[in-house]
């Protein structure tokens, strides 16, 4: 039995053993006491309620998914009810009773320390967000790959070298920056993260260099620069591969020199920080192709980490899950929980937007689902088309596609089929269908003149964004 399934079951038996004690020395009988038996060492039951025990279970588990939730009593009250109303259907009065008894355990039931002891160990438990600062997410999993990941971060935080991580749109980049700047000596100086891709080309320069008075348009008053802010402290340039070829050349020679030059300025000042880069393209293609520099490829590709898709990290899901659900739930304040089939679907799912998908999946599914339970029937259209459904339509639009080779059409169905909605890149269409770089250009073109993707990046290696059925 998992950590998790023993702590649970220690607290459903703490609570059952409670609702059938002996009466007090008073002799006032409890509520629980007049409807109830305690046969032995099993699970005690109602003789008018034979599902007590599964009634206290599953007050059990809402308790542990509420617990991160700052819900006042009456909120809680009537969240634990709706959690149970199962068990609550048809009930008279008298069975009532038991439930108002279990309401009445709630406040020990919140106290998750004193569960954990009686489980003999303390555990991570659902929601994740009640074990994290606000607005912070966890970065963690048990899969060998993110284990090593992890362990990576680990060795490397202390050398002061630069790091490059490496991975899919929504893999989490900038979440492992921030362990990374924490793990450091660094730790206690700023760290100072900067999309590239979210500036314009001509603001870059002065965003992160800084400008003095009058360098330009605009310029009213002089600006420091993300490099100067982040003095003593870590750098954080996410998606660097979008940057300009005279942006790389700067960069470049302020990591060599140690000395950053603001736009318009003749002397530089003297800066000391850690860089860390973050890229989604294939940034050893772009430099052998020419679209970024090598030099700068070289001074800052000192140790490449390589963070795995979701696909490759099937053993976190239920962790995950779990924490976006907690943390959607937070946010929106209200209670919901996934239904057993919606939870295996999302565990099956190949997840091609990654971490940010599931983040904004689950928080949109609690936004609009007016129950408890989210269902089966609350999934977007674009995800409820079954993965059959997706490669077939696949299929009928690669057919007779000029410049597409049969042998290639099913295989290529099935990587858009489970891309749908996010994004492919020539290493991953490669990998998956055992091609040469050229191969996987002229499929892209064809895909590309078909519609069936777009392209949305030049420097730094493309991309393409694969088109969903539905908006066929």
């Amino acid at each position: 039995m998992s950590a998790p399934a023993r702590f649970i079951d220690a607290a459903v038996q703490d609570l059952l053993r409670r609702l059938t004690a002996p009466p007090p020395e008073d002799g006032r009988p409890r509520v629980a006491e007049a409807i109830t038996t305690l046969p032995g060492e099993e699970a005690p039951e109602a003789p008018g309620l034979p599902g007590l025990a599964g009634l206290a279970r599953q007050v059990v588990e809402a308790v542990l998914e509420l617990a991160a939730q700052p819900l006042g009593p009456k909120a809680l009250e009537q969240a634990l009810e709706q959690a149970a109303s199962e068990y609550l259907e048809g009930l008279d009065q008298r069975q009532r009773a038991v439930w108002g008894r279990l309401a009445a355990e709630v406040p020990r039931l919140l106290n998750l320390p004193a569960l954990a002891e009686l489980a003999g160990q303390g555990l991570n438990l659902p929601p994740l967000a009640a074990q994290t600062e606000p607005g912070e997410e966890l970065v963690g999993g048990r899969s060998p790959a993110f284990a090593k990941v992890l362990k990576d971060l680990e060795l490397v935080a202390a050398t002061g070298f630069p790091v490059m991580l490496l991975g899919e749109t929504g893999t989490g980049k900038e979440l492992v920056a921030r362990r990374l700047h924490r793990l450091s000596p660094r730790r206690e100086g700023p760290l100072v993260a900067v999309n590239c891709a979210a500036l314009a080309p001509g603001l870059l320069e002065s965003e992160l260099f800084g400008h003095v008075r009058g360098a330009f348009t605009g310029a009213a008053a002089p600006a420091s620069g993300h490099v100067r802010a982040a003095q003593g402290g870590t750098l954080f340039l996410d998606e660097i591969g979008e940057t300009t070829p005279e942006f790389q050349v700067r960069l470049l020679r302020v990591l060599e020199d140690g000395v950053v030059v603001p736009v318009g300025a003749s002397q530089g000042q003297r800066v000391d920080f850690r860089l860390l880069t973050a890229s989604s393209r294939d940034l050893e293609e772009a430099a052998g192709s020419g679209r970024f520099n090598q030099a700068l490829l070289y001074r800052i590709l000192v140790v490449p980490i390589r963070l795995p898709p979701l696909r490759q990290r099937r053993e976190d899901l239920p962790l995950l899950l779990d924490h976006f659900l907690g943390q959607a739930c937070l946010l929106a304040r209200r209670t919901r929980r996934l239904s057993p089939g919606l939870r295996q679907w999302l565990l099956e799912y190949d997840w091609p937007g990654n971490a940010r998908q599931m983040r904004h999946l689950m928080q949109r599914l609690v936004a609009l689902s007016p129950a408890y339970e989210i269902g089966l029937d609350s999934l977007p259209p674009e995800l409820n088309t079954p993965a059959e459904g997706r490669v077939d339509y696949y299929l009928r639009r690669l057919e007779g596609l000029e410049g597409l080779p049969r042998r290639r059409e099913r295989d290529l169905a099935q990587a858009l089929a489970a891309a749908a909605g996010g994004e492919l890149a020539n290493r991953d269409l490669r990998h998956r269908l055992g091609c040469s770089d050229s191969t996987v250009k002229n499929l892209f073109k064809v895909l590309t003149q078909a519609g069936l993707v777009e392209v949305i990046g030049e420097r730094g290696g493309r991309r393409y964004l694969v088109r969903p059925p539905e908006e066929e």
